[in-house]
Protein backbone atom coordinates (compact mmCIF):
# COMPACT_ATOMS: atom_id res chain seq x y z
CA UNK A 1 0.00 0.00 0.00
CA UNK A 2 1.41 3.33 -1.05
CA UNK A 3 0.31 6.88 -0.27
CA UNK A 4 2.21 9.77 -1.98
CA UNK A 5 3.30 11.08 -5.22
CA UNK A 6 4.65 14.87 -5.64
CA UNK A 7 5.99 15.41 -1.68
CA UNK A 8 5.88 12.96 0.87
CA UNK A 9 6.06 9.34 0.18
CA UNK A 10 4.96 6.56 2.90
CA UNK A 11 4.66 2.88 1.82
CA UNK A 12 3.98 -0.46 3.73
CA UNK A 13 4.19 -3.99 2.74
CA UNK A 14 2.04 -6.64 4.49
CA UNK A 15 1.92 -10.14 4.31
CA UNK A 16 -1.69 -12.08 3.03
CA UNK A 17 -3.36 -11.48 6.96
CA UNK A 18 -2.65 -7.96 6.82
CA UNK A 19 0.20 -8.01 8.97
CA UNK A 20 3.03 -5.49 8.32
CA UNK A 21 6.53 -6.83 6.72
CA UNK A 22 7.95 -3.60 6.19
CA UNK A 23 7.21 0.27 6.59
CA UNK A 24 8.66 2.98 4.63
CA UNK A 25 8.64 7.09 3.92
CA UNK A 26 11.03 8.77 1.78
CA UNK A 27 12.25 11.05 4.88
CA UNK A 28 14.49 8.07 5.93
CA UNK A 29 16.59 8.18 3.22
CA UNK A 30 19.78 10.15 2.87
CA UNK A 31 18.82 11.08 -0.74
CA UNK A 32 16.18 12.55 -1.90
CA UNK A 33 13.13 10.20 -2.48
CA UNK A 34 10.16 12.79 -1.73
CA UNK A 35 8.33 13.44 -5.03
CA UNK A 36 9.85 10.40 -7.04
CA UNK A 37 6.40 8.93 -7.37
CA UNK A 38 4.51 7.75 -10.30
CA UNK A 39 0.86 7.39 -11.44
CA UNK A 40 1.44 3.73 -10.81
CA UNK A 41 3.51 1.17 -8.93
CA UNK A 42 5.54 -1.33 -10.71
CA UNK A 43 6.71 -4.51 -9.22
CA UNK A 44 9.43 -5.86 -11.37
CA UNK A 45 12.60 -8.11 -9.92
CA UNK A 46 15.42 -5.60 -11.33
CA UNK A 47 18.12 -7.30 -9.52
CA UNK A 48 17.47 -10.58 -10.23
CA UNK A 49 17.57 -11.89 -6.93
CA UNK A 50 14.29 -13.63 -7.09
CA UNK A 51 11.84 -11.23 -5.15
CA UNK A 52 10.34 -8.19 -6.31
CA UNK A 53 11.47 -4.28 -6.08
CA UNK A 54 8.82 -1.63 -6.41
CA UNK A 55 9.51 1.04 -8.98
CA UNK A 56 7.61 3.83 -7.16
CA UNK A 57 8.35 6.37 -9.89
CA UNK A 58 12.13 7.73 -10.62
CA UNK A 59 13.19 5.56 -7.46
CA UNK A 60 13.34 2.35 -6.67
CA UNK A 61 12.20 0.19 -3.41
CA UNK A 62 13.98 -3.22 -2.68
CA UNK A 63 12.38 -6.19 -1.54
CA UNK A 64 13.61 -5.08 2.36
CA UNK A 65 12.10 -2.33 2.39
CA UNK A 66 15.31 0.10 1.57
CA UNK A 67 15.67 2.37 -1.13
CA UNK A 68 17.75 1.06 -3.77
CA UNK A 69 18.27 4.17 -6.13
CA UNK A 70 16.87 7.53 -7.02
CA UNK A 71 17.35 9.65 -10.21
CA UNK A 72 16.10 12.56 -8.26
CA UNK A 73 14.49 14.00 -11.11
CA UNK A 74 11.33 14.66 -9.48
CA UNK A 75 7.63 12.99 -10.55
CA UNK A 76 7.73 11.02 -13.68
CA UNK A 77 4.21 10.89 -15.82
CA UNK A 78 5.53 7.91 -17.81
CA UNK A 79 7.67 4.87 -16.17
CA UNK A 80 7.83 1.53 -18.00
CA UNK A 81 9.63 -1.77 -16.87
CA UNK A 82 10.87 -3.71 -19.35
CA UNK A 83 13.89 -5.40 -21.59
CA UNK A 84 13.68 -2.42 -23.67
CA UNK A 85 17.47 -2.55 -24.98
CA UNK A 86 18.68 -5.84 -25.79
CA UNK A 87 22.09 -4.96 -26.05
CA UNK A 88 21.68 -3.88 -22.04
CA UNK A 89 21.83 -6.87 -19.27
CA UNK A 90 18.93 -7.13 -17.61
CA UNK A 91 15.72 -4.54 -17.69
CA UNK A 92 15.43 -1.25 -17.96
CA UNK A 93 12.83 1.37 -17.56
CA UNK A 94 11.61 4.30 -19.40
CA UNK A 95 10.71 7.34 -18.22
CA UNK A 96 9.02 10.71 -19.24
CA UNK A 97 9.01 13.79 -16.17
CA UNK A 98 6.69 16.29 -15.94
CA UNK A 99 8.51 19.04 -14.21
CA UNK A 100 10.48 21.49 -16.24
CA UNK A 101 13.98 20.31 -17.01
CA UNK A 102 16.73 21.93 -18.89
CA UNK A 103 17.94 18.31 -20.10
CA UNK A 104 17.17 14.42 -19.57
CA UNK A 105 13.36 15.19 -19.25
CA UNK A 106 13.34 11.34 -21.25
CA UNK A 107 15.21 8.98 -20.65
CA UNK A 108 16.03 5.23 -20.26
CA UNK A 109 18.11 3.88 -17.56
CA UNK A 110 19.21 0.63 -16.13
CA UNK A 111 16.91 -0.74 -13.77
CA UNK A 112 19.43 -2.23 -11.11
CA UNK A 113 21.56 0.52 -10.55
CA UNK A 114 19.22 3.61 -12.15
CA UNK A 115 22.27 4.62 -14.73
CA UNK A 116 21.11 6.47 -17.87
CA UNK A 117 21.74 4.49 -20.63
CA UNK A 118 20.95 7.88 -23.25
CA UNK A 119 18.88 10.75 -22.10
CA UNK A 120 16.84 13.54 -24.43
CA UNK A 121 19.43 16.63 -24.27
CA UNK A 122 16.91 19.41 -24.93
CA UNK A 123 14.94 21.07 -22.44
CA UNK A 124 11.48 19.92 -21.80
CA UNK A 125 8.58 21.98 -20.40
CA UNK A 126 6.10 19.43 -19.25
CA UNK A 127 6.39 15.54 -20.42
CA UNK A 128 2.92 14.46 -20.34
CA UNK A 129 0.52 11.34 -20.17
CA UNK A 130 1.45 7.37 -20.82
CA UNK A 131 3.22 8.00 -23.62
CA UNK A 132 4.60 4.51 -25.04
CA UNK A 133 6.73 1.64 -24.68
CA UNK A 134 6.80 -1.18 -27.33
CA UNK A 135 8.78 -3.05 -30.56
CA UNK A 136 6.84 -1.50 -33.18
CA UNK A 137 9.96 -1.36 -35.92
CA UNK A 138 11.84 -4.11 -37.19
CA UNK A 139 14.39 -2.22 -38.20
CA UNK A 140 15.56 -1.25 -34.48
CA UNK A 141 16.84 -3.73 -32.20
CA UNK A 142 14.63 -3.68 -28.97
CA UNK A 143 11.46 -1.17 -28.00
CA UNK A 144 10.97 1.92 -29.35
CA UNK A 145 9.78 4.54 -26.62
CA UNK A 146 7.54 7.64 -27.81
CA UNK A 147 6.75 10.91 -25.03
CA UNK A 148 6.01 14.36 -25.78
CA UNK A 149 4.61 17.69 -24.04
CA UNK A 150 1.54 18.40 -22.73
CA UNK A 151 1.23 22.56 -23.49
CA UNK A 152 3.84 22.27 -26.65
CA UNK A 153 2.98 20.43 -30.03
CA UNK A 154 6.24 18.16 -29.88
CA UNK A 155 6.65 14.77 -30.03
CA UNK A 156 9.76 12.13 -29.78
CA UNK A 157 10.00 8.54 -30.93
CA UNK A 158 13.42 7.36 -29.59
CA UNK A 159 14.83 3.88 -30.54
CA UNK A 160 15.91 1.41 -27.65
CA UNK A 161 19.55 2.77 -28.05
CA UNK A 162 18.88 6.77 -28.00
CA UNK A 163 18.25 7.28 -31.84
CA UNK A 164 15.57 10.00 -32.71
CA UNK A 165 13.23 8.11 -35.41
CA UNK A 166 11.11 10.90 -35.54
CA UNK A 167 10.15 13.97 -34.34
CA UNK A 168 6.41 15.55 -34.94
CA UNK A 169 4.70 18.32 -34.48
CA UNK A 170 1.05 16.65 -33.74
CA UNK A 171 0.15 13.26 -32.55
CA UNK A 172 -1.83 11.29 -29.25
CA UNK A 173 0.45 11.25 -26.00
CA UNK A 174 -1.05 8.01 -25.45
CA UNK A 175 -0.93 5.39 -28.29
CA UNK A 176 -1.20 2.12 -26.84
CA UNK A 177 0.72 -0.98 -27.88
CA UNK A 178 -0.61 -4.14 -29.00
CA UNK A 179 0.20 -7.89 -30.39
CA UNK A 180 -2.09 -7.90 -32.92
CA UNK A 181 -0.68 -9.70 -36.18
CA UNK A 182 1.47 -12.88 -36.88
CA UNK A 183 4.30 -10.68 -36.95
CA UNK A 184 6.98 -9.88 -33.73
CA UNK A 185 6.72 -6.33 -34.09
CA UNK A 186 3.44 -4.58 -32.40
CA UNK A 187 0.25 -2.53 -33.78
CA UNK A 188 -1.04 0.50 -32.27
CA UNK A 189 -4.58 1.22 -30.70
CA UNK A 190 -5.30 5.17 -31.69
CA UNK A 191 -7.96 6.46 -32.83
CA UNK A 192 -10.64 4.03 -32.98
CA UNK A 193 -8.06 2.26 -34.79
CA UNK A 194 -5.91 -0.99 -34.59
CA UNK A 195 -3.06 0.00 -37.31
CA UNK A 196 0.52 -0.89 -37.83
CA UNK A 197 2.97 1.72 -37.25
CA UNK A 198 2.94 3.36 -40.95
CA UNK A 199 -0.55 4.02 -40.21
CA UNK A 200 -2.58 1.21 -42.17
CA UNK A 201 -5.53 0.08 -40.29
CA UNK A 202 -5.48 -3.30 -39.96
CA UNK A 203 -9.08 -3.38 -37.62
CA UNK A 204 -11.58 -0.52 -36.43
CA UNK A 205 -13.06 -0.38 -33.21
CA UNK A 206 -15.47 1.34 -31.20
CA UNK A 207 -15.74 2.98 -27.84
CA UNK A 208 -13.07 4.09 -25.21
CA UNK A 209 -10.19 1.77 -24.50
CA UNK A 210 -9.92 0.42 -21.58
CA UNK A 211 -7.68 -2.32 -21.66
CA UNK A 212 -5.13 -4.33 -23.58
CA UNK A 213 -4.46 -7.58 -22.43
CA UNK A 214 -3.25 -11.41 -23.58
CA UNK A 215 -7.07 -12.03 -21.58
CA UNK A 216 -8.04 -14.62 -24.31
CA UNK A 217 -4.84 -16.99 -24.11
CA UNK A 218 -2.72 -16.54 -26.55
CA UNK A 219 0.22 -14.50 -27.46
CA UNK A 220 -1.66 -12.27 -29.08
CA UNK A 221 -3.57 -8.95 -26.89
CA UNK A 222 -7.00 -8.03 -26.83
CA UNK A 223 -8.66 -4.35 -26.35
CA UNK A 224 -11.26 -3.94 -24.48
CA UNK A 225 -13.65 -0.71 -24.94
CA UNK A 226 -16.29 0.92 -23.45
CA UNK A 227 -19.28 1.78 -24.74
CA UNK A 228 -22.67 3.27 -23.19
CA UNK A 229 -23.96 0.51 -21.88
CA UNK A 230 -21.45 -2.24 -23.39
CA UNK A 231 -18.09 -3.53 -22.43
CA UNK A 232 -16.40 -5.11 -25.65
CA UNK A 233 -13.60 -7.22 -26.16
CA UNK A 234 -12.32 -7.19 -29.85
CA UNK A 235 -9.37 -9.94 -31.06
CA UNK A 236 -7.87 -10.95 -33.45
CA UNK A 237 -8.80 -12.81 -36.31
CA UNK A 238 -5.11 -13.38 -38.30
CA UNK A 239 -4.04 -16.85 -37.74
CA UNK A 240 -0.46 -16.75 -35.82
CA UNK A 241 2.50 -18.52 -37.59
CA UNK A 242 3.79 -19.87 -34.43
CA UNK A 243 3.12 -20.75 -31.29
CA UNK A 244 4.19 -18.79 -27.60
CA UNK A 245 3.31 -18.90 -24.02
CA UNK A 246 0.13 -17.36 -22.67
CA UNK A 247 1.67 -13.31 -21.93
CA UNK A 248 -0.57 -13.86 -18.37
CA UNK A 249 2.24 -16.55 -17.41
CA UNK A 250 4.67 -14.11 -17.53
CA UNK A 251 5.41 -12.89 -13.94
CA UNK A 252 5.74 -9.53 -14.03
CA UNK A 253 2.85 -9.52 -17.06
CA UNK A 254 0.49 -10.51 -14.47
CA UNK A 255 1.98 -8.21 -12.03
CA UNK A 256 1.26 -5.12 -14.79
CA UNK A 257 -2.33 -6.26 -15.76
CA UNK A 258 -3.07 -5.50 -11.91
CA UNK A 259 -0.99 -2.38 -11.73
CA UNK A 260 -3.81 -0.96 -14.33
CA UNK A 261 -6.12 -0.89 -12.08
CA UNK A 262 -5.04 2.47 -10.42
CA UNK A 263 -3.41 5.39 -11.60
CA UNK A 264 -2.34 5.99 -15.17
CA UNK A 265 -3.11 3.22 -17.94
CA UNK A 266 0.42 1.43 -18.39
CA UNK A 267 -0.26 -1.18 -20.57
CA UNK A 268 1.68 -4.12 -19.02
CA UNK A 269 5.11 -5.16 -20.65
CA UNK A 270 6.94 -8.71 -20.42
CA UNK A 271 10.32 -9.37 -17.91
CA UNK A 272 12.69 -11.38 -19.22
Amino acid sequence: MQRGTYNLIKTKVMDKDFNQIWYWESPQEKSRYDGQGSHGLIAADIDEDGRDELVIGAAVLDDNGKGLWTLETGHPDMCYVADIDPNNPGLEIFYGIERQLKTDGICVVDAKTGRKLWAHKKPTRHIHGQGMAGDILAQFPGMEVYAGERDLEERWLYSAAGQLIEFRKAGDLNPRPVWWDADPQKELVLSGTISDCGGETIQRIEGRPVAVVDCLGDYREEVITALKGQLRIYTTTIPALDRRICLMQDHQYRLGVVAQTMGYYYPAQLGK
